[in-house]
């Protein structure tokens, strides 16, 4: 059974992603959600053709003028992710690449195929496991691996954490995540995600600070996380 999409990036983010405004790695996200979530697929394709129809009713007055209005034109109306992969089916994108960890291999959209290539190697700690893929911006981008049946610490945020699910579930206080949900938090919210007993999950994780772990033992987590996470 198609798990239905919950959870998306809000519009604003939706169309600074068309436009092309977006940091890399914050557009990662939300190109690998839109390759899971064929509502999005739409949205986008949506939000692309209102822009491409404002763009072409402005009054284009000018050679520079014309000429900078054509190429923003074809930047619109070629933007890869989008045209490749919206859709009007119910069933998500072909996924062409995967990653393996924990004797486990986990199919991941075509947005990260590229980068999973050039993963770093899985560190572990415990039942989770993270990847770090390599990228331009300030962000930290990984792959994080949560084994069945496993807690990460309570923690809040120094700065944004998006959580994309690729495979399986994770649950915290304020719900139920499945693949293609995205998740975002902002140093107002704690939580304490974990995978139910008989599952394991695979997410993709942007932080733009580190974490902040409140209790406990784990405490201790916060000073090493530039090696972990």
């Amino acid at each position: 059974m198609t798990h239905a999409v919950k959870f998306h990036p809000g519009l604003m983010l939706l169309e600074q992603y068309v436009e092309g405004s977006l940091s890399a790695d914050v557009a990662l996200a939300v190109s690998a959600h839109i390759d899971l979530c064929p509502h999005c697929q739409q949205l986008s394709k949506d939000i692309t053709n209102d822009q491409a129809a404002v763009l072409a009713e402005q009054d284009v007055s000018g050679r520079d003028a014309e000429q900078e209005w054509q190429q923003m034109l074809n930047f619109i109306t070629s933007q890869p992710t989008i045209s490749s992969s919206a859709s009007t089916h119910t069933d998500t994108a072909p996924q062409v690449a995967s990653v393996s960890v924990n004797g486990r291999t986990f199919e991941i959209p075509r947005a990260l195929a590229r980068l999973a290539e050039k993963q770093n190697k899985w560190l572990h700690l415990g039942g989770i496991a993270t990847a770090k893929l390599p990228t331009a911006d300030k962000q930290h981008v990984s792959l994080l691996y949560i084994d069945k049946g496993t807690e990460v610490p309570n923690h809040t945020h120094l700065g944004l954490e998006m959580t994309l699910v690729l495979a399986g579930k994770i649950v915290d206080e304020n719900g139920e995540y499945g693949v293609g949900d995205l998740l975002i938090n902002s140093p107002d919210d704690t939580h304490t995600p974990r995978t139910l007993a008989d599952e394991d999950c695979l997410c993709l994780s942007v932080l733009s600070a580190p974490l902040k772990f409140n209790k406990g033992l784990t405490r201790l987590l916060n000073p090493l996380q530039q090696f972990f996470y």
